[in-house]
């Protein structure tokens, strides 16, 4: 008896046992992961941007930022790099939301209160889904991502601040819808497999750069060996008064420029990431320069307010 006990307490458990066991750990796991995945996107959306800005100076210029619709976006993925860019530069983020001038119709009279109200002295476009090619007379084909509120309050944002003569910096679809809101076109390079091969690639590219550009100014550069290209779309036909400032392989257009009211050439758009380039100085160089502008423009701005009359007139 005591033989048979001892035999039968080595056999494994029954099948149902193991099953509830195997499914108590699996539990487990995806509670760690989602834990994990959580405290993720809790550290990039809220925690690290209010961390990293703590350090600016209370009279950081401030830069109209609007906001990434796309997946990443919203978890906070791209904003982090953003955000890490553009304060290591010395400017202060202010978020806008799309519906923030009305919804679904933005108002153009709204965009411009409210870059009075949020005392905006610059403006940054990031990346994100496809501008809606109705706007521009394209193909609705092999588009993704469109969000027509964003890409109307943009339209007014790039054109509002372009009459107050503020600098504007647009990254990847920033660049496109920059493009649009002056009068230009937006080109699909999906249709080309062998384009959307050389520019939608973690590899990189090359990019030449206009040697009469302000971009190449800033730069102090004529040639880039390797850029973070992840675009989908560029820029077909520049609009009237947008001047070409680089190029990519097959002669795609990689940056523009425009002069705002009182700025020439601090309308700039780029199609590839510098702030993904966070080991080259010389791409950031573009966000340094960005926020500089913007820091005249402040200091501009609290002059006319009689808040910093000390401010020298070639600082203006």
């Amino acid at each position: 008896m005591n033989d048979e006990q001892t035999c039968n307490s080595g056999k494994a458990p029954p099948p149902t046992k193991r099953r509830w066991r195997w499914l108590r750990r699996i539990a487990i796991a995806l509670a760690i992961l989602l834990g994990i995945l959580v405290g993720i996107y809790i550290s990039l959306r809220f925690i690290y941007p209010v961390w990293i800005q703590a350090s600016l100076p209370e009279d950081a210029p401030r830069i109209a930022f609007s906001l990434d619709n796309t997946l990443l976006g919203r978890v906070g993925i791209t904003d982090a790099g953003y955000q890490r860019a553009v304060t290591a530069a010395g400017g202060r983020l202010i978020k806008l939301r799309p519906d923030a001038a009305g919804d679904p119709d933005v108002s153009p009279e709204a965009v411009k209160a409210l870059l009075e109200e949020k005392q905006i002295d610059g403006v940054f476009l990031p990346g994100g889904g496809d501008v809606d090619p109705k706007l521009y007379g394209g193909d609705p084909n092999l588009t993704t991502l469109v969000h027509r509120l964003r890409d109307d309050f943009e339209i007014a944002l790039v054109r509002a601040a372009r009459q107050r003569g503020l600098p504007i910096l647009g990254i990847c679809r920033g660049c496109q819808i920059i493009n649009v809101a002056l009068g230009g076109t937006v080109r699909n390079l999906r249709k080309e497999r062998e384009l959307i091969d050389r520019h939608l690639v973690l590899t990189g590219h090359s990019v030449e750069l206009d040697p009469g550009s302000k971009l190449a100014e800033i730069l102090g550069v004529r040639h880039l060996t390797k850029v973070v290209s992840l675009h989908g779309n560029a820029v077909a036909e520049p609009a009237p008064g947008v001047r070409i400032a680089a190029t990519g392989p097959d002669g795609i257009i990689e940056a523009i420029e425009a002069d705002s009211a009182d700025q020439v050439g601090w309308i700039l758009g780029i199609q590839w990431h510098p702030e993904l380039a966070f080991y080259d100085k010389t791409q950031l160089n573009i966000f340094k320069e960005f926020v500089d502008r913007a820091r005249k423009v402040h200091k501009r701005r609290l002059s006319a307010d009689g808040l910093n009359p000390s401010v020298d007139a070639k600082d203006l």
